[in-house]
């Protein structure tokens, strides 16, 4: 099932020898574990993918999902706060967790959230 633009709204991905199908509303973010990927959903459920975050990433819509790391993509819709401290950012979701984000995607990130820097 696609949503806007051709980027699906449900993920079909291979985890622990079962496929799940993921819905893409339910993905709070996205963290690099070498040549994998752990894909983290609402509610805390994790799902490990032996895939790289770069191929997840160009399955998920750059309108709504930002890498804002080497080793982190984020559901923009989930970013309750960004932090600033002694020169390094960090993304806050709504359930808590904490994001490193880089200094070379934070303008990038201002930008989809249509905000200055």
């Amino acid at each position: 099932v696609r949503g806007k633009g051709s980027y699906p709204q449900r993920l079909w991905i291979r985890s622990r020898g079962q496929v799940h199908v993921l819905n893409v509303d339910e993905i709070e973010w996205v963290e690099a574990d070498a040549k994998y990927s752990c894909v983290h959903l609402r509610g805390g459920e994790t799902h490990r993918l032996r895939e790289p975050i770069s191929r997840v990433e160009a399955r998920l819509d750059p309108s709504r999902f930002a890498r804002i790391h080497r080793s982190a993509i984020v559901n923009l819709d989930r970013v309750v706060e960004v932090l600033s401290s002694g020169g390094s950012q960090t993304v806050v979701l709504r359930d808590g967790t904490r994001v490193p984000m880089s200094r070379s995607q934070k303008l990038r990130v201002f930008e989809l959230a249509g905000e200055d820097a």
